[in-house]
């Protein structure tokens, strides 16, 4: 435990750890980030896959259409949420005025309300890192032998049949890979939390890493900041390893 007066510090033992497992807020915290994990991740493989198989067909203006989905990659996160910070504005954002024309709702506070918030940085990290993971499975799929879509073509297989039985299963080593990829991204939220909702409205969308910035910088509780550092760890180690050897037997790596 360091006490930032004096500067000292003194051991704690399991002090910390247990006084956050006790902690509502460190286990709301624990439930916000498996939520946003989980929402985060599973969209953006999935359209980042459904992207690059898409724009791996020779249709035209096809360079264009991969920089415009790769783009916001570039752009650094804090910006990227500055962007979508203007767009979920309640008064002025291009959001809730296409949802006002539809008539489907108008003047959602989306980055101060519930469960708005957890949906507003879930949709930042699915407009941010698809364009990523689309270009990883496009050198995926560029890797795949294209005779045998011409053989499935000639047997008259149909395109879907052709994404099932060949795409998917020659793409599973990028698969694998992506996802393993978006699960650690998903535990790095911080950026986006800062500069939209800074945690809040009432602790809805404090996650692990935001948490550890929290109790570290602004609150300056370095002993629990290191716990949680730990659990952060531990956490991604521990999911790493199961995800790897649970799931590295269903990886197709003949091509």
């Amino acid at each position: 435990m360091f006490t930032r007066i004096s500067g000292q510090s003194s051991f704690a033992g399991l002090e910390n750890y247990i006084s956050m497992f006790r902690s509502r807020e460190f286990i709301e915290v624990l439930k916000n980030n498996l939520i946003y994990a989980v929402f985060s991740t599973i969209p953006a493989v999935i359209f980042g896959l459904i992207l690059a198989i898409a724009l791996n067909t020779r249709i035209r203006g096809r360079s264009f259409y991969r920089f415009a989905v790769f783009y916001p990659t570039i752009l650094p996160i804090a910006t990227a949420s500055m962007i979508w910070v203007f767009l979920l504005s309640q008064s002025i954002g291009l959001v809730n005025h296409i949802l006002d024309l539809l008539g489907i709702t108008s003047g959602i506070d989306w980055v101060n309300t519930s469960p708005y918030a957890m949906i507003s940085i879930i949709i930042v990290y699915i407009w941010k890192y698809s364009g990523y993971y689309m270009l990883l499975f496009l050198s995926g799929l560029q890797s795949i032998d294209k005779s045998l879509y011409e053989e499935a073509y000639l047997e008259g297989a149909s395109t879907l049949s052709r994404i099932r039985r060949i795409t998917l299963p020659l793409l599973s080593p990028t698969t694998f890979f992506v996802v393993l990829l978006a699960i650690v991204n998903s535990f790095q939220a911080v950026d986006q939390i800062y500069v939209m909702t800074k945690g809040g409205p009432h602790n809805s969308t404090n996650v692990l890493l935001y948490y550890i910035y929290e109790y570290g910088f602004v609150y300056w509780d370095t002993g629990k900041a290191s716990s949680a550092s730990t659990i952060l760890f531990l956490i991604l180690l521990i999911t790493t390893f199961f995800y790897y050897f649970g799931l590295q037997k269903s990886v197709n790596y003949e091509r």
